[in-house]
């Protein structure tokens, strides 16, 4: 099990959550980054987050950098697990990024993985039970992985309010504004502006 879990909300490409980023980058240890460059179908966008990733967590003082991709056999996916001490989840499209995690066999690895995980925006969706999907239409409620036994909703406004409330009658979720993080350690600590919904009551926490 992993020793941290970093579950945040922002973007990336704006530059603000390279304190978060530096963090677990420093908890991890041996300066090993890999990123699962899952979230997307379209191998040119693929290609530019790679780009992207790289030269973004270079500049935090990563020692190296690598990638899984679909395209990335089973033997590579293995060493790379072994070499690294931060897996990194991107943001993107949810629902993709849990189809390639399970359909790559990327699950067992997360589960069992000792080092530290980052998710952000759908990376921190795929770490909870479910995927709480609203703000687009109709309330989705999409199985996700379990590494946390928590909900998580990104990218906070007080206009999901009802809907948070709704459904947290029988969940406890964690709603963060961008440029926040919720860690889990041996215990859980905050940075930034985050609210809990529970049993239909909202609080700030953070």
């Amino acid at each position: 099990m992993a020793k941290k879990l970093y579950l945040m909300s922002g973007r990336p490409s704006d530059g603000r959550l390279k304190n978060i980023d530096g963090k677990s980058l420093a908890d991890a240890g041996n300066g090993n980054v890999l990123v699962l460059n899952l979230s997307y179908d379209d191998m040119d966008k693929n290609r530019m987050k790679e780009y992207f990733f790289r030269e973004y967590f270079q500049e935090l003082g990563a020692e190296s950098v690598l990638f899984v991709e679909r395209g990335t056999s089973e033997v590579q996916i293995r060493e790379r697990f072994e070499a690294t001490s931060l897996l990194y989840l991107p943001g993107g499209d949810t629902k993709t990024l849990l189809h390639n995690l399970r359909n790559k066999g990327l699950v067992s690895l997360l589960e069992s993985f000792e080092g530290v995980i980052s998710g952000n925006s759908a990376g921190a969706y795929v770490l909870c039970p479910e995927h709480l999907r609203i703000g687009r239409g109709d309330i989705e409620v999409i199985p996700a992985l379990g590494i946390v036994d928590f909900w998580t909703k990104v990218h906070y406004e007080p206009k999901f309010d009802s809907d948070l409330k709704r459904l947290s009658a029988e969940r406890e979720i964690y709603a963060l504004e961008n440029e926040s993080a919720l860690v889990c350690g041996e215990d859980i600590s905050f940075m930034g502006n985050i609210w809990k919904f529970s049993k239909g009551i909202k609080e700030k926490i953070n």
